[in-house]
């Protein structure tokens, strides 16, 4: 009962994870200020092959692999999804490189259940990053937190053992959420592994969380006719800033 309450809740709290049906988002977006300090988007680990690639214009490949908010459930097409937005501000961030990013997103996976699909979504396309979001299925069903990073980590160096950098995202906040959900645990161990095993982190939770009490965007309680125009704007934002932290870590 505890886990389908939980994931009902999810899905009314959060605006991305309602259906999206918006022609205003354009017009939405360029009203919003979604710049955040620094501090959130500072990397010490680093992408040294996705710099590679791009000092040396070769076409890049990017996998974004994750659940529901990467597969887009909010979005009113492909190419408004996180992945989608975020292909589009890497093309115009550096126009002479050919890149693509390839949403791989399944709803309500856990970590493992993702890195059992690493073989054909990952490491098939051949990319030189690959983008993890995971932890909200865990946190939601109360997974051992261990096995979680033990997961975490396998899967890293899978990865890297197939040459594909990695760069993990951790859980979307709504204060609905994060009061009856237990995601402390579960951050702080990507946080801890992020630092250990030098893999760049994006820190979604505490992005979010700042837009929620700056005033940037309201995530509680949102009216039916408004969450398209705020899901459309807050993809395109954490697409930006995704693109700044990639660009921060490039040596």
């Amino acid at each position: 009962m505890r886990r389908r309450a939980a994931l009902a809740l999810l899905a009314t709290a959060l605006p991305l994870l309602s259906p999206l049906t918006c022609l205003s988002a354009i017009a939405e977006e360029a009203a919003r200020d979604c710049s955040i300090p620094d501090e959130l988007i500072e990397s010490d680990a680093k992408l040294p092959r996705l710099a590679e690639r791009l000092r040396a214009h070769r076409p890049v490949t990017i996998v974004a692999i994750g659940g529901s908010s990467t597969a887009g459930a909010a979005a009113p097409s492909p190419a408004d999804t996180y992945p989608g937005r975020l292909q589009q501000e890497l093309a115009r961030r550096y126009p002479e490189t050919p890149i693509k990013v390839l949403n791989k997103g399944v709803p309500r996976q856990t970590a493992q259940e993702m890195a059992d699909r690493f073989a054909a979504d990952v490491f098939a396309e051949g990319p030189v990053l690959a983008i993890w979001e995971t932890g909200t299925i865990e946190a939601v069903r109360g997974i051992d937190v261990e096995a979680f990073e033990a997961t975490l980590e396998a899967g890293i160096e899978a990865m890297r053992g197939h040459d594909v950098e990695v760069l993990l995202i951790d859980m979307q906040y709504s204060r609905r959420t994060a009061s009856v959900i237990g995601f402390e645990r579960y951050l702080e161990a990507m946080r801890q592994l992020s630092e250990r095993d030098e893999v760049v982190l994006f820190r979604r939770f505490e992005i979010m969380k700042h837009w929620s009490e700056s005033g940037v965007f309201d995530f509680e309680d949102v009216p039916t006719g408004d969450r398209a125009a705020l899901a459309a704007a807050v993809y395109g934002c954490l697409a930006e800033r995704l693109a700044d932290l990639i660009g921060n870590a490039l040596p």
